[in-house]
């Protein structure tokens, strides 16, 4: 065997080791490092962007991140109280719930004529329905709670893993850039363009993926603030929080928010609340942000296909679980970049020489 090949093969086999070693005991922090990474992503634009103007990349580093987790950890105790304090008034008593539906079916029933009333049977349904509606609510209240009181158990477990994050994020945004441009080099000059050409279309397409999004998401999250506010509706900062959450999921994210708070309107005998809220997030939540906010945002970066969007965010995480919220769009960006890279390397080669 030749000894630059055999030199080759036995560095090729240490750093399969190497590796190995390391994915292996850096496996119980998977989600963890996942996350860093994507924070990594997101956060470098507004960091060079705040650098610009205090000229200080360290704080710029610090001040981002301290604004971020100040916003999550409102996020999330706003979340966790609003859901305890509603689920433990709602679980105090099951005829409470009753009274509820009830409540709203008569409404819903003085609203028909007589007529129809009488041949559809509404009253006799009535019960029935509040029946059925009320024991569903009630299972959903029962695992809410079990689910919340898992969360604060592992509080612990939480505060460990936001200060690894802390730490790898505040790392990644000073150095990560210099890091990256050490492994490149390392890259034989021979693939150097195919390197660059494949890194240069996975940053667009995880632009777009991530990035855009998470701003298409945001405006939606405050216009969803202001309309809820305006139609009154209960805990409308909360809301708006959970439709800029599920808007990274496209097409039908903001629906998964705004459809059980329009029939929640319904059931309670407020069918003109319900219809002007539904209006008003399918037109200005959905279609302002879908068809003309995103794609105006979206033009100038990786064009993903839209089929591609909602795959890469819905199907990882009925496979892996919430972690596959990041690691989803991250495979299908890379498999994407692989075949634009793939096809422009071909084209080229199908060139005539000198064209």
């Amino acid at each position: 065997m030749d000894k630059t090949l055999r030199d080759r093969l036995l560095l090729l086999v240490l750093v399969a080791s190497v590796a190995t070693v390391l994915v292996f005991i850096s496996w119980p922090f998977k989600d963890v490092i996942a996350i860093t990474l994507l924070l990594a992503f997101i956060l470098q634009y507004p960091t060079a962007w705040l650098e610009k103007r205090i000229h200080r990349r360290r704080s710029a580093i610090l001040i981002v991140i301290v604004s971020i987790f100040a916003a999550l950890a409102f996020v999330l105790l706003d979340i966790v109280y609003i859901l305890y304090s509603e689920i433990a008034s709602l679980s105090s008593s099951s005829e409470n719930i009753n009274k509820l539906f009830n409540q709203g079916f008569e409404s819903l029933i003085t609203n028909l004529s007589a007529r129809i009333s009488e041949s559809l049977q509404v009253a006799s349904l009535q019960g029935r329905i509040s029946q059925i509606l009320s024991t569903i609510l009630q299972d959903l209240l029962a695992s809410s709670t079990s689910v919340i009181e898992r969360v604060i158990l592992n509080i612990p477990l939480y505060i460990v893993e936001l200060v690894i994050v802390t730490l790898l994020l505040y790392y990644l945004l000073l150095r990560g850039k210099d890091f990256f441009h050490e492994m490149r080099t390392l890259v034989p000059a021979e693939y150097q363009t195919v390197v660059n050409r494949f890194l240069g279309h996975l940053q667009l397409i995880y632009y777009s993926l991530y990035v855009v999004n998470l701003g298409s998401s945001i405006v939606s999250g405050i216009l969803a603030a202001v309309g809820y506010a305006i139609l009154g509706v209960p805990y409308f900062i909360t809301f708006a929080i959970l439709i800029a959450i599920f808007g990274l999921i496209p097409v039908i994210g903001r629906a998964i928010v705004y459809v059980p708070l329009t029939l929640y309107y319904l059931l309670i005998g407020d069918p003109i609340r319900a219809v002007v809220l539904l209006i008003f997030s399918w037109a200005v939540l959905d279609q302002l942000t879908g068809l003309y906010i995103l794609p105006m945002w979206a033009h100038r970066t990786g064009r993903v296909p839209q089929a591609l969007t909602i795959l890469a965010f819905t199907a990882p995480i009925l496979a892996l679980g919430p972690i596959g919220f990041v690691i989803g769009p991250a495979a299908y960006g890379l498999a994407l970049a692989l075949y634009r890279t793939y096809r422009e390397t071909q084209q080229e080669k199908m060139l005539p020489v000198g064209s």
